[in-house]
């Protein structure tokens, strides 16, 4: 099996090299793929999974998580799935207990640390395998892999996650493939979406603004309905915009979903607009055009250029201004749906 991780972007001992040369795609056996984050860092992940399937035909794959952040992660996609918990009944777990916990995950032919944190480190670490790869950010870290790829953050977050498939040859496939079913769109009561929240504050556009920008959006389209989503948490609750909208007859108000419910809701509507969050990220999973608003991370990570998702966001990286998003918005409407 070559190693194509040999030259720039990417790095192959010598060692994972003969080992490599001792192994085919057809005999690898088993596969663990360490990623720890919320629900957009497991959504994206998801065709690197398809990948891997397709590439390792015979490989059984888990998937290593925290117990915290399981919502939403593609348990359909895998065959076992792994998991360390900093809490359980309600109290912290000891450092003997995480321990346990991380040497469960067990030995595989190869490792893929998608995490590159504390956690994922001693997991790697604690479990043998004949390759060990990462994207490690600290210099140190590099050393206690086999295989490290470089991440750039100019790169699609998807893109990156797919180098660790491309390092055994895989081709990748455009457009990016997710797993999930096609959707049609909603004709008979079509709508826009749009999230408001984001897994923190300092993420969050200001709910001014998002009202202001529902308010020019719903008299602009006024044949659509525009369906603000609740969020999880009480503070992302959105009851008080759609009663500063009340005059807006074509706006409501999605109560919270669960998550297979969600994929269906978002794979039917024309257009969802939203934070840097993981409902975007979903959106984009069941190919639907969005609108993303960035300010506290950079866009282009989480920006697929195919034509069908747009990003606002400022050169200073500054907020945006509400007309700038709802020229975005309008004009990415014209372009999709002309």
């Amino acid at each position: 099996m070559y190693l194509w991780a040999r030259e720039k972007g990417g790095y192959s001992s010598n060692k994972a090299r003969q080992t490599a040369e001792q192994m085919t795609h057809e005999s690898v056996q088993s596969i663990a793929i360490i990623r720890h984050g919320a629900i957009g860092d497991l959504v994206v992940m998801r065709p690197l999974i398809v990948e891997l399937r397709e590439i390792f035909p015979n490989a059984k794959l888990t998937l290593s998580l925290v117990g915290h952040y399981q919502y939403g992660a593609p348990v359909d996609l895998v065959d076992n799935v792994h998991v360390v918990y900093k809490k359980m009944e309600g109290r912290k777990t000891s450092f003997f207990e995480r321990l346990k916990q991380m040497k469960s995950l067990g030995e595989h032919d190869i490792i893929m640390d998608l995490a590159d944190d504390a956690l994922s480190m001693w997991t790697m670490m604690l479990n043998k395998a004949k390759l060990k790869m990462g994207f490690p950010h600290r210099n140190y870290r590099k050393f206690l892999f086999d295989i490290v790829l470089e991440r750039s953050d100019f790169v699609l977050e998807t893109e990156n996650m797919l180098h660790f498939a491309s390092v055994f040859g895989a081709r990748g496939k455009h457009p990016l493939q997710y797993a999930f079913p096609v959707y049609e769109r909603e004709q008979a009561e079509p709508y826009l979406c749009y999230f408001t929240s984001a897994s923190t504050q300092h993420k969050c556009w200001p709910k001014g603004h998002f009202i202001e920008l529902v308010r020019m959006m719903s008299r602009c389209f006024p044949e659509l309905k525009h369906v603000i989503m609740d969020g999880v948490k009480e503070d992302e609750k959105v009851d008080d915009m759609v009663q500063a909208l009340s005059n807006c007859p074509n706006v409501y108000k999605q109560g919270l979903l669960g998550v297979e419910e969600v994929y269906g809701f978002l794979g039917k509507a024309t257009m969802v607009i939203a934070n840097d969050t993981g409902v975007r990220n979903m959106a984009i999973a069941v190919n639907t055009p969005t609108v993303g608003i960035f300010f506290a991370t950079g866009a282009f990570r989480y920006w697929p250029r195919d034509g069908l998702h747009e990003a606002v966001f400022t050169l200073n990286a500054t907020v945006p201004e509400v007309d700038s998003v709802f020229d975005h918005c309008l004009g990415h409407m014209n372009k999709i749906y002309s």
